[in-house]
């Protein structure tokens, strides 16, 4: 008899739009040994499966899943129960854990330090940025989904400019399932295009957002806006 744990592997998936991201986290595995199946510990659905490969398989391809107990009764035969978990429950194999309080000074300093590093001007906060990201990464908490587009439909520019910033450059990044800002920077500094974001010549100005929504299947939603504001009266007068 053996049983074995897997946690849903970090991925990226990138939809650059103007400038744009997306990525996800893996959640963090429980310390807590397993036992005899517990109905409430997450499971949500056993299939018979013959390889770990194949449960990983499963898990991988189901958005509900955070990870996989596969339980093996009689190892002399290849049949193994897998165990999609969810992470809810009173009892979570996966559980899920609050992540990092967000030090929004910290985050301006570790973006502004990394973009001087590569000889690029430091940016300033600016709060119609943070507004706009925060009513993005609340309104993908409330879906339990990652993606660029609002559930209104809206892109990151419309809702820029429904907080009164008007821009002539805003670039979006969006994450899910990071527990702190370092593990978010340092997998938008590993992606191309979450990066190219970050080191953009062409703005001066940036807003960040982090919900957590433990009762969804990533728990935390981040989301990012760089940009630069539009200079109105030289393009009033220039028309």
């Amino acid at each position: 008899m053996r049983t074995i744990t897997w946690a849903r592997g970090s991925a990226a998936v990138f939809a650059i739009l103007v400038t744009a991201g997306l990525a996800f986290a893996a959640p963090e595995l429980s310390s807590k040994p397993i036992g005899n199946f517990d109905e409430d510990d997450g499971t949500y659905s056993i299939q018979t499966v013959t390889t770990i490969g194949d449960c990983e398989a499963l898990c991988k391809a189901d958005n509900l899943c955070r990870g996989t107990v596969i339980y093996q009764h009689d190892m002399s035969k290849p049949e193994m129960q897998c165990r999609l978990n969810n992470g809810f429950g009173a009892n979570p194999v996966f559980p899920r854990v609050a992540p990092k309080t967000l030090d929004y000074d910290q985050a301006l300093s570790d973006l502004n330090a990394y973009r001087v590093s590569k000889g690029l001007p430091a940016l300033t906060y600016n709060e119609k940025l943070n507004k706009a990201s925060e009513v993005h990464a609340r309104d993908l908490a409330a879906a339990g989904i990652i993606s660029h587009t609002g559930t209104d439909g809206s892109g990151h520019g419309d809702r820029v400019q429904r907080q009164g910033y008007y821009f002539s450059i805003a670039g979006e990044n969006v994450a899910t399932g990071q527990m702190s800002w370092e593990d978010a920077f340092d997998g938008w500094k590993k992606s191309p295009g979450h990066n190219e974001n970050l080191l953009r010549d062409d703005v001066s100005e940036f807003g960040l957002a982090l919900v957590y929504e433990p009762t969804t299947t990533y728990s935390t939603y981040w989301a990012m806006l760089v940009a630069h504001p539009l200079d109105i009266e030289y393009s009033a007068e220039s028309e």
